[in-house]
């Protein structure tokens, strides 16, 4: 029987810090092979005596010569799994007949300093402490067991995560496929690789620390990822998030909307009113925010769409009297197959932050807009654009009037007026079936769920076609908006 080792006797904070490590018996998945650094020596196959994640005890026959202080270099084999260390020997001592032992504090090879460098400059995130993603992988050593982990950063190259100091066979280099739960968003399967062991802290209790490296991301983890970070991260800049490699799938469930009440919030419609305009060329230069504002606010329901307490949206629904014109009528006549003004909601003042268009924010503001409407009892809407985004608004169902005008805020620019009827817009007589499933069935739904809206009034034959082709535009858009692989984070390490 073999005779077990007090592990006291090794200089055991040196070696493992205040992990107790785990005994390694010989029927064990683990072995080690030992090289003394700057040696012609042959290497050494040796008898690991206990593991932790930190370093390791290894039996080394009387023949080979080690001495406290000396550096060596270790491959260490954890079941199918190989891994390099280089490690300084913290102690030796003798044991009765079975040969030494020696206490070995391990770190990680690197033999890509400048890639170990990239990483970590690699803009890091921290993760939600309501909403902290966890995962599970097998434990590699032991038959049917578990290891869980809580999710602590996340940056486009990995994550680092906390576990258990209970689990001792995780070592730098060893390969983990992860089974992570992001609240709220989804799952993945992620396939990384342990970069660094450490210990940490929290609430008075240790933890042990693991930095993880992805081996691969597929499109569909990118944007699982991505649609964390920007709903329950710290994350303050979507451009940020998209240089990482990482898309989020929705920007609109990360941004909180209100309508505008006080006076900084009007204030911050204004700014991205003026920001955005002057990005386009639509107004001069001289033009500053406050240009940006007429009498027709004070008339009208703002809405601000936010994002870190940062202004990214922001669109006006005027609703008039039948006695107060229009802004448009300042520059048109309405013409007589138009209905009533105190029918009609004028939509205007509509702005994006630049960072946010490629995404769901401009079909959000519709979709919001349209239920403001049809809770004022307003089913007829129209609004002013420029040609270049005609299409856009025609694709959602818009029509173009014959009305145009030049508004002597956009000097250089002819405002083109489009008109909509919400109703005939949401029973699919105006829209394609495809923008009417990504745009128009959940406002549709909304609107007959809550008693807005009469089933009569807007369910058709043509609406229950467009419901069975759901699956055919959500598989377009899918293709559609699927984004490049980064070069950078799609090569496995």
């Amino acid at each position: 029987m073999e005779r077990q080792h007090e592990f006291a006797d090794v200089n055991y904070k040196e070696v493992h810090d205040i992990i107790f490590p785990a005994d390694v018996r010989a029927t064990d998945s683990i072995s080690a092979k030992l090289t003394k650094r700057g040696s012609d020596d042959a290497e050494h196959e040796v008898r690991v005596w206990k593991l932790s994640p930190l370093g390791i005890e290894i039996i080394i026959p009387d023949l080979v010569d080690l001495a406290k202080g000396e550096q060596i270099d270790l491959q260490l084999q954890v079941a199918r799994q190989s891994t390099v260390f280089e490690g300084l020997i913290v102690d030796v001592l003798s044991t009765n007949g079975a040969g030494r032992v020696a206490g070995i504090r391990l770190s990680g090879k690197k033999p890509n300093r400048f890639k170990d460098e990239n990483r970590r400059k690699a803009t890091r995130w921290q993760c939600s402490s309501q909403f902290h993603p966890v995962a599970t992988c097998a434990n590699p050593v032991q038959f049917n067991d578990f290891i869980y982990f809580r999710l602590k950063d996340i940056s486009g190259n990995g994550f680092r995560v906390i576990t258990s100091l209970r689990n001792k066979f995780l070592v730098p280099g060893m390969q983990l496929s992860l089974q992570i739960s992001f609240p709220m968003v989804g799952y993945c399967n992620i396939t990384t690789r342990i970069t660094r062991a450490n210990l940490t802290a929290e609430d008075g209790k240790d933890f042990l620390e693991l930095g993880l490296s992805f081996r691969a991301l597929s499109t569909h983890d990118r944007e699982i990822i991505g649609q964390y970070l920007i709903q329950f991260s710290d994350a303050d800049s979507l451009d940020k998030i998209r240089e990482e490699g990482l898309y989020p799938k929705s920007l609109v469930t990360g941004l909180d909307y209100t309508f505008v009440k006080t006076e900084q919030e009007f204030l911050d419609s204004l700014k991205l009113r003026h920001s955005a305009n002057l990005l386009a060329g639509k107004i001069p230069a001289e033009f500053d925010a406050t240009e940006m504002s007429d009498i027709y606010d004070a008339r009208s329901r703002i809405i601000n769409w936010t994002y870190r307490d940062k202004c990214v949206g922001t669109v006006r629904t005027t609703f008039c009297e039948i006695d107060e014109p229009l802004e448009l009528e300042q520059f048109a006549e309405l013409p007589a197959s138009f209905p009533r003004r105190d029918e009609i909601a004028e939509i205007g003042r509509l702005a994006t932050h630049p960072e946010y268009r490629r995404g769901d924010l401009f079909y959000n503001v519709l979709q919001r807009v349209a239920l403001l409407c049809l809770q004022a009892n307003r089913s007829f809407a129209l609004i002013s654009t420029t040609k270049e985004l005609l299409p856009l608004y025609e694709r959602v169902g818009l029509s173009r009037s014959q009305i145009s005008y030049v508004h002597p805020l956009y000097p250089e620019q002819t405002q083109y007026v489009l008109s909509a009827d919400i109703k005939a817009i949401l029973s699919g007589t105006t829209v394609g079936f495809f923008a009417w499933n990504l745009v128009w069935k959940e406002v549709l739904d909304h609107v007959i769920d809550s008693g807005i809206c009469e089933p009569k009034e807007l369910i058709t034959s043509k609406t229950r076609i467009y419901r069975l082709l759901a699956p055919f535009a959500f598989v377009s858009k899918y293709f559609m908006a699927r984004p490049r692989k980064s070069k950078r984070a799609s090569k496995p390490e």
